[in-house]
């Protein structure tokens, strides 16, 4: 019974702090998975609670310490698994926010490497490909924003952010047209995205069409 009780505890725990995250009070989501790791559970609710304080800390700008559980999931879950792909998407998104951009690269693919289910696999095509951009591998980043919108995107708004993303690029490389096909699809998915608007008026712009563009 005691056994029981401890491996329940930890789910308890986390039920009530996953409100504490909905709710933005990360401190206080954060001390209760201090709480759930000090029971040491099963591995499986350990490496959850090591990638949900992660995801707090993330949250709260502490991207050290994100990374710092991030690692400890990881090493709880070596094989593929959902918790391990969120684990290297999340420290991709710690390193990047550290300047770390040849790391965040390395985990984003690490991420793409285990295939793990669209929404995840998405999120870390387009986040290589924004990690490219800042490197300045335009061309490579266009084809990871590629393969993103491949995958058929349901959600509207983050297929408008996509194509808006893949304008910007294709603006930066001088491929006016498309840039303009992009930023229309964005605009024809989400009316309320400023960039598309920017980017197809200065693509406009380059081709001399100056009287559209204003």
């Amino acid at each position: 019974m005691r056994k029981i009780v401890v491996e329940n505890k930890p789910y308890e725990s986390n039920l009530s702090v996953l409100m504490k995250n909905v709710l933005g009070d990360y401190k206080m989501a954060i001390k209760d998975y201090d709480t759930t790791i000090r029971l040491k559970p099963s591995k499986t609710v350990l490496t959850f609670s090591y990638v949900k304080r992660g995801n707090a800390k993330l949250d709260n700008g502490d991207n050290i310490g994100a990374i710092e559980d991030y690692n400890e999931a990881i090493r709880l879950q070596p094989k593929s698994s959902v918790m391990l792909t969120v684990a290297y998407l999340n420290r991709g998104l710690a390193r990047f926010n550290m300047g770390d951009t040849m790391g965040a690269i390395r985990d984003y693919s690490e991420v793409i490497r285990l295939k793990p289910k669209n929404v995840i696999l998405a999120s870390a095509y387009v986040h290589r490909a924004a990690a490219k951009s800042k490197l300045g591998d335009t061309i490579d980043a266009i084809k990871d924003y590629d393969d993103t919108i491949r995958l058929a995107l349901e959600n509207t708004d983050f297929a408008a952010y996509v194509y808006s993303k893949r304008a910007t690029a294709k603006l930066e490389i001088s491929d006016n047209i498309g840039a303009i096909e992009d930023s229309r699809t964005a605009i024809h998915l989400d009316p309320d995205i400023a960039e598309a608007y920017g980017t197809r008026d200065d693509a406009k712009s380059n081709l001399g069409n100056y009287a559209e563009a204003v």
